[in-house]
């Protein structure tokens, strides 16, 4: 007998009668057959899905199987019975000839093929697996390994990277002199606690008043903002809006103190 071209129920139920765990795996998912009697019939078997599911599938569609978690294609299969047997999982010793049954006395009997066909055990099949695959996992999981550890190396360098910038900002920024006392601007002086009004008619917040909150010196001498809060009324503004605008747009309404 050649080798296998599917795994057919006789395959799949030898597994099965050896108590290990055996899932198909079909249409991008694997079926777990849960009994023999799943792959009595030689043209369809039916697997249990991932939701407890029982799902009819045809043998011949079967990619690959799960053996106690051990991967085992056609190929591999074919190997280890060919290892074991000399091909087509017949052992090579001719035993003697039977006498051909008559025909009406011929019957299917799945569960009997699988228990009468002897197979190799799953050490046999795995053990078939060429040096060079073995070599190639070992290969793609060392590179595998090798790209993580430089993508972490990376990701640790843009980390420190980060806080020293972050770091140098913190100092430039506490080294800007701050006065929320007063600020003078030209001829006429205004600070925090005063009323303040915006004089600039092309800003739309124009002629909203309130008192001044703080103020902030901007960096690289772009100058001075003073944050006020709203008291009047206007289109864009209403009290107790909170506004930041440059000390060239204000004029002081009243002085505290």
């Amino acid at each position: 007998m050649g080798p296998a071209k599917y795994f057919n129920n006789v395959i799949i139920g030898q597994f099965v009668l050896t108590g290990v765990p055996i899932k198909v795996y079909i249409g991008g998912r694997y079926l777990t057959i849960t009994d023999a009697d799943d792959v009595e019939d030689p043209t369809f078997g039916f697997g249990m899905d991932e939701d407890g599911d029982m799902q009819r599938f045809d043998y011949r569609n079967v990619i690959q199987l799960s053996v106690s978690g051990n991967v085992v294609d056609l190929e591999t299969y074919n190997k280890g019975m060919e290892a074991k047997f000399g091909g087509g999982g017949e052992e090579k010793a001719e035993e003697p000839k039977e006498e051909e049954p008559k025909d009406d006395e011929k019957k299917d009997d799945a569960a009997a093929q699988m228990k009468d066909h002897r197979m190799p055990s799953i050490g046999d099949l795995i053990a078939e697996i060429s040096q060079e695959e073995v070599d190639a996992e070992v290969e793609g999981a060392e590179a595998a390994m090798d790209a993580a550890k430089a993508k972490l190396k990376a990701a640790q360098a843009s980390m420190k990277n980060t806080i020293k910038q972050s770091k140098e900002k913190i100092k430039a920024a506490k080294s800007q002199p701050i006065d929320d006392s007063v600020i003078k601007e030209d001829h006429y002086t205004f600070g925090v606690g005063d009323i303040v009004k915006n004089k600039n008619g092309s800003c739309p917040h124009h002629g909203s008043m309130g008192v001044v909150k703080k103020m902030m010196e901007l960096p690289n001498d772009m100058g001075t903002v003073a944050i006020y809060t709203v008291m009047n009324s206007g289109p864009t503004y209403k009290p107790g809006d909170s506004l930041t605008k440059t000390i060239d747009q204000l004029e002081p309404i009243q002085k505290i103190g």
